[in-house]
């Protein structure tokens, strides 16, 4: 079956045989299915593939569903269909908390879960849609990885672009030093605050009308820096 236009579905599941079923049957329904066995390689192929959305078991070891969705909403509002054999409300509430926009309990029917998965992806923001921010001095075009500032072409190295492309998909919100570094960077460099500073400049140099004056990329002192929306 056609129409979905090639759209990207990651599972996020230890069960090799619960993602074998899944891949099956959302393939033949014309989806391109990724897969991770961990909730740390599914945190790792989010940035890597930028999959369209996500399929993810709460009861994983290591690290569980609701841990990764936590993580995850630190740096992308990917929609996130939760798997999970608890049927409480609670458990569920947790999950819908930790930023989940769905859940569906197991056992489940096939037929369910890909209506719900369509039903995300037609809610979800559009990935050819640039982003803006700054008031509208900054667009950006994650498909082609393009950044206008003022009308004009920004050239960022790649570093900078995922940094600028994190602070505008939360434009208006402060993020605090260690979701950006994490973010970027990953968690091993969520401590150095004085890198992420030398990054902050270089941005600032490149968006900025006057970098020591910052209008755009603002500093939230002792807490991290936020994008004007």
């Amino acid at each position: 079956m056609q129409g979905n236009d090639q759209r990207r579905i990651l599972i996020v599941d230890d069960e090799p045989g619960l993602r074998d079923l899944v891949r099956i049957n959302l393939e033949h329904e014309g989806f391109i299915v990724l897969e991770a066995e961990s909730g740390a390689q599914g945190l790792q192929m989010v940035r890597e593939q930028h999959p369209d959305l996500i399929i993810l078991d709460v009861m994983m070891p290591e690290m569980d569903g609701w841990e990764v969705c936590r993580r995850l909403r630190e740096f992308s509002q990917i929609p996130v269909l939760m798997l999970t054999a608890r049927t409480q409300s609670k458990d569920i509430v947790t999950g819908l908390e930790s930023g989940a926009d769905d859940y569906l309990t197991k056992p489940f029917n096939m037929d369910e879960l890909t209506a719900r998965i369509r039903a995300l992806l037609r809610r979800a923001p559009s990935p050819n849609r640039p982003i803006v921010a700054g008031g509208g001095e900054i667009v950006i075009d994650k498909q082609k990885r393009e950044v206008l500032v003022r009308g004009e072409p920004v050239d960022l190295t790649p570093t900078e672009y995922d940094l600028l492309l994190l602070l505008a998909e939360h434009a208006g919100a402060v993020l605090d030093h260690e979701t950006l570094l994490r973010g970027v960077w990953g968690h091993e460099y969520t401590r150095d605050n004085d890198y992420l500073k030398v990054y902050i400049w270089h941005l600032r140099r490149k968006i900025e009308q006057d970098p020591r004056e910052p209008k755009l990329l603002l500093t939230e002192w002792g807490v991290g820096y936020r994008l004007a929306p």
